[in-house]
Order: C-alpha cells, then sequence, then structure tokens
C-alpha cells in the first residue's frame, strides 16, 4: 500500500515538473513575440504601422500567453498534490501567487485577442486612414497588455520567492534553485517598475526560469 501511495506521488511530481517547464517554453514564447512599441521616438501612426505589418507575431504571442494561463490553472492542482503532505500553508499561498500570475497571463492574451481583431479591421481599411479614437483605442489595448504583465509578473515573482522557501522545510530541494528564485525574484519586481527595458531585468527573467527548470528536473528525475 505504501508502495503504491510513493508510485501515485512520483507520478504526481513528474506531471508537475513537465508542466512548469512547458509553462516555462511558453512565457519564453510570449516574451520573444512580444512588441515594444510606444517609444519616445515613434509617433502612434509608426507604431500602429508597425503592429499591423507584423500581426503574425502579435498572433503568436497572444496564444503563447494564453497557452501560458491554461498551463499555469493545470499545474495548480498538481502542484497542491506534490507538496500536500510536505508543507502546512506555503504550498497553498504559492498555489494563490500561481493562480495570479495564471490570471494576469489570460488577460493579456484575451487583450491580445482584441487588440488583434482591431488591427485587422484596420488593416483591411487601411490604418492610415483610421480616426484618432480608433488609435488611441489600440493604444489603450497595449496599455492594458502592459498592465496585465506587470501585475502577473508580480505573482510570477512572488511564487519564485515563495518556491524558494521550500529549501527551508524540504533539505533536498536544490540549492542553486533557492539562490536564483530568491535572487531574480525581488529583482524582477524592482526592474518591472523602475526600468522594464533594463537589461538585468532580462537577466532576472532568465535566472527565475533557469531556476524554475532546475527544480522540475530534480522533481522528475527524484522527487523531492
Amino acid at each position: 500500500m505504501a508502495q503504491e501511495s510513493r508510485s501515485k506521488l512520483r507520478s504526481i511530481e513528474v506531471i508537475t515538473g513537465l508542466i512548469i517547464i512547458l509553462i516555462g517554453f511558453s512565457f519564453i514564447t510570449a516574451m520573444l513575440s512580444a512588441f515594444n512599441v510606444g517609444s519616445p521616438y515613434s509617433t502612434l501612426q509608426e507604431d500602429l504601422v508597425y503592429l499591423s505589418d507584423h500581426s503574425a507575431n502579435q498572433q503568436i504571442n497572444t496564444w503563447a500567453w494564453l497557452a501560458t494561463a491554461v498551463l499555469t490553472f493545470i499545474a495548480i492542482p498538481f502542484y497542491l498534490m506534490a507538496f500536500h503532505k510536505r508543507l502546512k500553508a506555503l504550498h497553498y499561498v504559492n498555489a494563490v501567487l500561481m493562480l495570479g500570475a495564471g490570471a494576469g497571463a489570460l488577460m493579456m492574451g484575451w487583450v491580445g485577442l482584441q487588440l488583434n481583431q482591431a488591427l485587422m479591421q484596420n488593416v483591411a481599411e487601411g490604418i492610415a486612414l483610421a480616426d484618432e479614437q480608433v488609435k488611441l483605442g489600440i493604444l489603450q489595448y497595449l496599455r492594458d497588455e502592459q498592465t496585465y504583465m506587470d501585475l502577473g509578473g508580480i505573482c510570477a515573482s512572488l511564487f519564485a520567492i515563495g518556491l524558494s522557501f521550500t529549501k527551508f522545510r524540504l533539505k533536498r530541494f536544490p540549492f542553486i534553485s533557492t539562490v536564483l528564485l530568491m535572487v531574480c525574484g525581488p529583482a524582477l519586481i524592482f526592474f518591472n517598475w523602475y526600468d522594464p527595458d533594463h537589461v538585468l531585468r532580462t537577466a532576472a527573467m532568465a535566472g527565475l526560469i533557469i531556476g524554475m527548470i532546475i527544480f522540475c528536473i530534480r522533481l522528475i528525475n527524484k522527487g523531492l
């Protein structure tokens, strides 16, 4: 009976690790296909023309965020089951933070769908002929995306920090993951608000993903 229970737990750990790795790849896809518009050196008209010329990338970005959201929601119950007998309350807090991160990704995907629809309508009619109200509406979609990215990023960073605290309860938690998550989580929160274009923000995101992947590989191969 104990062997059967352990086997079931190992299956849950493997599934949890695989799903979180998929979340990481989906997140990377979303970030690589993200748009950096709204530069002080470009006009709104130029930004809209750029977006309309790269509508395929915008669609990839939208579906990547939706995939990130769905995978995150799927991962939550498996994460709770994997840590249920090992932690008292921390895994519930982390699950709520995962829910927040998933909601942020879902809203980004939803806004992305609306943005894509608005772009397609105006591309068909001619982006140069769009009135200012339409242009400002599209710009508002871009601002909403950034807001949801910031909120979702905060939840994801706090989740990473909370996950690193697991080290104090589970000695087999990877030390490298603990360091990366503890350092990169706060750094990402700081640079998201202070300077989103700073190279250290990119480094913090990379460190966060690497830390999560190392944790997942350990979870898949040896469990906790």
